[in-house]
């Protein structure tokens, strides 16, 4: 197991052998420099633990703009594909490798049955989903604050 993995806030609070399952069902994929993990109005049906490795999340090209927009960066403990597994809407962000790295790619369907087949680790994975949601969600928000002051 990954040592990113152990520490990985997804599985704070499982037993060991609940954060096993959900290691095992995953594939580590290594990336390299702009290596594309997640194409912008494409399905999506992966779940990404980040393990080694920076991340760019931006905006495709479209009408005047010829390029894309950046909008965050990603590294290691954090998560990528979390809104798709959520929703199955198509991501509207692409996500490319800045860096060398390394994941934990998970399918969205694999982790569903996982997380359905056994109450208490769903319970516990989409409290920490959650919570790293609100946490992105409430930086968002300062960052507009801030944009209008």
């Amino acid at each position: 197991m990954h040592p990113t993995y152990a520490r990985h806030w997804l599985i704070q609070g499982l037993p060991d052998g609940a954060k096993a399952a959900l290691y095992a069902i995953g594939d580590l994929v290594e990336v390299a420099v702009d290596d594309i993990v997640i194409e912008a109005d494409r399905p999506n049906g992966h779940l990404y633990l980040l393990l080694e490795g920076a991340f760019k999340v931006h905006l495709p090209a479209r009408g005047r703009r010829s390029s894309g927009r950046t909008l965050a960066h990603r590294g290691p403990g954090d998560l990528l594909g979390e809104y798709s597994f959520m929703d199955d809407f198509q991501p509207m962000a692409g996500v490319s490798a800045s860096t060398p790295g390394l994941m934990l790619r998970i399918d969205h369907d694999a982790l569903r049955e996982l997380l359905d087949g056994d109450i208490a680790l769903g319970a516990v994975v989409y409290r920490n989903l959650l919570a790293y949601l609100v946490v992105r969600l409430r930086s968002q928000d300062e960052e507009i604050a801030c944009l209008m002051m």
